[in-house]
This record gives structure tokens, C-alpha cells and sequence, in this order.
């Protein structure tokens, strides 16, 4: 795994780096330099999962340009992808071997390359003891979130289910691949039983496909038999898709509250470069174009 291009976000705050396995993938990685610093990190060149609000699904790439997914990422490249970038702002003195956040929320559903996510995790916190550990899933493997409520790993693991709407039918048409809310909820609620850490649901706001008072009210309804916190998000413009305008989001959020639901929200940086959520992607270099 070699890092050969970066891009610096005009506020100074994040870097994407494009990054090429040793059989010539692409992959992205972010860096995020906020309240912690943040690694979102790749778990698989490319994703199956169709989401229709991820440009990881739509690549832009000369040598496989009609695949979405290309393959798994060992866990000896997951962990060098992080090495290239740890090694390069610490050459700079940009970075302390401290409040280190490792975010798999890169490019990948890493619950379909578990144990290789799971053994550079364990790597990862041996060699940066100082850090913390976050996946994002659209909980497509229950059985593994239970699972990794029983792994033996020194550091903290804190998990995000990308729910993203209020039903099945409507998930299904925002992501394709989803299986059963239910199944997903009750195993995250488990992994948060056993681990006693946070779960949050992320929950994109789509203008004019998820974020009506209805949509709201079945949110709540969905979620209040289970102690987690909504994440609200705004979207990066992706597929004639938009974001919601601030009222709707207010509105969003002010029903959920009023009943007893817990919120967050998260603003993404770096899009100048795309390097916001759900912005990073496979980008082949032509040898010949800069």
C-alpha cells in the first residue's frame, strides 16, 4: 500500500489521500483534524452496498470502470493505510501520539471483511495505545455485531448503525442492500449490554425522501424502546440527491426530542476536496493526466 497523492481542504482541517494497493487499486482515506484526530479509514476497495447517497459506489476508474467493488482490503493494508498517513503528519509535526480516533467509516462495509477489520484493529491498538475505535455498519451481518461484542481487544469500540430512514421500504430504496431494521437494532443493543459504550444511529436527512414529520414520527417510534442517540446529518449533493434545508432539519429534530429521542449532529468538513461523508471513492491516475 502506497501513499501517492494528497489534497488539503482550505480551512487546514482535512486531507484526503489517495493511496494504490500493490495490484494497482485505488483506494481514499481522510484525515480529519478537529476535537481529536480522526483516520476514516477504508475497509474494502470499493462497496457493494449501493447506497444512493455514496459516491463509493459510483468510481471513477479506468481500470475497472463499471465495478462498484472490487475486493477486500487485507488487514496488513488496512493497518499500512493508517501507518502512510500517521507517519507522514508526524514527520510534519502535525500530530501526537494521542486522542487518536481510527473511524472505519471510510470506503467499505466492513462487517463483509469482518475478521480482517477485527485483526488490524487489534494491530492498530497495540501500536497506538492512545486511541479509540469507531464502525459504521448498515447492519448487514447481526450475527457478527454480536459477535464483536466478545472479542477480546484493548481499546475502546463504539458503534454507529447507518439506518438512514424510518421503515424497511423506504431503507430498501435508499439502501438497496439493507436487510431487516429490527434484526440490526436488537443486535446493536446487545453489543451496547455487553460492551457498555454508545451506539449511535446515523440518520441522513434527504430532501423530500426522509425527512418529513412522518418520517420523523416513525423514528421515534422505532426508537424508543432502545437507549441510542440519532446522529442527524446533512447530505453531500450526490445523485440529484439534496440535503434538507436547516427548517426541515430543525423540525426533524425538534420531533424527536419532544418525544423523548436523543440527537446529535454532524456537519461534514473536507468537502471542498470530497472528502465528506460519502464523498470518497476509487480514482485511478491516469499516468499521463495530473
Amino acid at each position: 500500500m502506497k501513499l501517492f497523492k494528497s489534497f488539503k481542504s482550505k480551512d487546514g482541517k482535512t486531507e484526503k489521500y489517495l493511496q494504490k494497493t500493490s495490484d494497482g487499486h485505488i483506494i481514499e482515506t481522510g484525515y480529519y483534524n478537529l476535537d481529536e484526530h480522526i483516520f476514516c479509514i477504508s475497509s474494502q476497495v470499493g462497496c457493494p452496498m449501493d447506497c444512493i447517497f455514496c459516491a463509493t459506489t459510483s468510481p471513477v476508474d479506468l481500470l475497472n470502470p463499471k465495478k462498484s467493488f472490487i475486493r477486500n482490503l487485507t488487514s496488513e493494508e488496512i493497518v499500512q493505510q493508517v501507518k502512510n498517513i500517521f507517519l507522514r503528519l508526524q514527520k510534519n509535526s502535525k500530530i501526537e501520539s494521542k486522542k487518536i480516533l481510527f473511524s472505519y467509516m471510510g470506503m467499505g462495509e466492513p462487517f463483509l471483511n469482518y475478521n480482517n477489520v477485527i485483526n488490524s484493529i487489534k494491530i492498530l491498538s497495540k501500536q497506538f495505545p492512545n486511541s479509540r475505535t469507531t464502525i459504521s455498519t448498515l447492519g448487514i451481518k447481526s450475527a457478527l455485531i454480536k459477535k464483536l461484542a466478545h472479542e477480546k481487544i484493548n481499546t475502546i469500540i463504539k458503534l454507529h448503525l447507518s439506518l438512514h430512514a424510518s421503515n424497511d421500504t423506504l431503507r430498501k430504496k435508499i439502501l438497496p442492500k439493507a436487510r431487516k431494521i429490527n434484526s440490526a437494532l436488537k443486535a446493536l443493543k446487545y453489543f451496547l449490554l455487553i460492551r457498555k459504550t454508545s451506539v449511535k444511529v446515523n440518520y441522513i436527512l434527504i430532501k423530500g425522501i426522509n425527512d418529513s414529520q412522518k418520517h420523523a414520527i416513525q423514528l421515534v417510534n422505532l426508537l424508543k424502546f432502545y437507549p441510542f442517540t440519532v446522529k442527524l446529518s446533512n447530505l453531500n449533493d450526490f445523485n440529484n440527491l439534496k440535503s434538507a434545508d436547516l427548517n426541515k432539519f430543525n423540525t426533524f429534530e425538534k420531533a424527536l426530542n419532544s418525544r423523548g429521542i436523543k440527537t446529535c449532529r454532524f456537519i461534514s468538513t473536507g468537502t471542498d476536496i470530497k472528502a465528506g461523508c460519502g464523498q470518497l471513492r476509487r480514482y485511478y491516475y491516469d499516468k499521463n493526466k495530473k
